[in-house]
């Protein structure tokens, strides 16, 4: 059974003095599209809001073409993909109502030596201020003849909120990601925001991993008190920084909410990993407390790591096989459920390389609930994560703990101390 160290247990994922879960009624917004399944790894595209005016919202996309199917139409030398951006926005009330749609058309075009490339576009919805809103996002390989859903939560309450800022480089290049790493220069735009200049606040904190899903200790409050703090100026509606140290920026807009827009300050192989180091700190999940010390403690961390592997899989091939699908779930968390800390530490994060992609997944407003095995039977496996509000992200759930997954998870770290992919879906 695994236990972790009490330092683990104490040192849990912060909340904000005040800050609540927030728990609205699961009618107030449904989708039941899984959005973590495998097939949906393949074309992986990120999503963006960026808040033009009072009425208008600007939705900026981009994938790699890499995994998208290119056919030639006629006897020419060249290659097409086809691929079709379609949004629906929401109101977020309880009868889920339709406030605007809209689509685009894509083509790239490939000779037969193929260029891998980042594909950008952008939309406009309707989204008036003052209000809430869900889009919709669906991205069609209309030559693959595959659909992919995602989910984009649109803040329009109130004109300081993060998505009223859009991030890029100097060029005018837009930043999809708000972590950057040490030295990077960046432009912050916001012209809906009619503040010439904000107190940008530093903090430097290190985050440990989640706790077990059946841990019972209290979550610790995170006292909101800065290392230090420096006012950045907007001219014509544009602020220039230069990210001078590791940590993370909240740039406030409203000092009693603490409305606005964080950057974090991290290495530069993220959402890779970036040494021996990191990787094992990755596989604490799956370690005794013993053998994660002795990991940690070991003068050749390359050698030590490899053994870890080859020890668990029995022979080269199959410990490459474990390895290479375990800290691809671990890229994988840090792409997609990273908050104020990586992905991969965070309680989804967790539950994703431990058990892999959910079975079924249903999104609400405020709340997922992953579901591992067959809904309708006995043994089927629930993991119910409630949306946190803070005001560094706007990615940060929370797993509801119980005793009753004790058992499931000792299950599935069992499966990876055997050398078995457990759910490799």
């Amino acid at each position: 059974m695994l236990k972790l160290p009490k330092y683990y247990l104490l040192a849990l994922p912060f909340l904000l003095i005040g800050v609540y879960f927030c728990t609205s009624p699961k009618e107030a917004y449904h989708s039941t599209e899984n959005l973590y399944k495998k097939s949906n790894l393949e074309l992986h595209t990120k999503l963006l809001a960026y808040h033009i005016n009072d009425s208008l919202t600007q939705i900026y996309f981009t994938f790699d073409n890499e995994n998208l199917v290119y056919k030639r139409p006629d006897t020419s030398n060249w290659f097409y993909s086809a691929v079709k951006v379609k949004f629906f926005t929401y109101s977020s009330a309880k009868n889920k109502k339709l406030v605007d749609s809209g689509s685009v058309l894509l083509f790239d075009r490939q000779d037969d030596k193929f260029n891998p490339k980042t594909i950008k576009g952008n939309l406009f919805s309707k989204c008036f201020l003052g209000q809430n809103y869900i889009c919709e996002v669906f991205v069609f390989d209309i030559n693959k003849k595959t659909k992919i859903p995602y989910i984009l939560t649109i803040d329009k309450t109130n004109s300081g909120t993060r998505q009223s800022f859009l991030l890029q480089k100097n060029d005018g290049t837009v930043l999809f990601d708000n972590h950057l790493t040490v030295g990077d220069s960046v432009v912050v735009k916001s012209f809906i925001n009619s503040e010439n200049s904000f107190v940008a606040d530093y903090f430097k904190r290190d985050f440990p991993l989640a706790p077990s899903p059946y841990s019972t200790a209290e979550r610790k409050v995170f006292n909101y008190k800065p290392d230090s703090f420096f006012v950045i100026e907007k001219k014509i509606g544009l602020m220039r920084l230069v990210i001078p140290e590791k940590g993370f920026y909240h740039i406030i807009t409203d000092k009693e909410t603490k409305n606005g827009l964080t950057l974090f300050s991290v290495d530069p192989a993220f959402p890779g990993i970036k040494d021996e180091t990191e990787m094992i700190k990755c596989i604490r999940y799956i370690t005794t407390l013993q053998e994660y010390n002795d990991l940690m403690q070991s003068t050749n961390k390359k050698a030590a790591i490899d053994a870890f592997w080859k020890d668990k899989g029995g022979s080269n091939e199959r410990a490459k096989e474990l390895l290479k699908k375990y800290y691809a779930r671990v890229k994988y968390c840090n792409k997609v459920f990273t908050s104020f800390q990586p992905g991969w530490q965070a309680d989804r994060g967790m539950i994703y390389i431990v058990f892999g992609a959910p079975t079924k997944m249903y999104r609400y407003t405020d709340n997922e609930i992953w579901i591992y095995g067959v809904e309708t039977q006995a043994n089927a496996i629930r993991f119910n994560f409630l949306k946190v509000t803070n005001p560094f992200s706007e990615n940060d759930f929370v797993l509801e703990r119980s005793e009753y997954l004790r058992n499931p998870w000792t299950q599935a770290v069992t499966a990876w101390k055997e050398g078995r992919i457990y759910m490799d879906n």
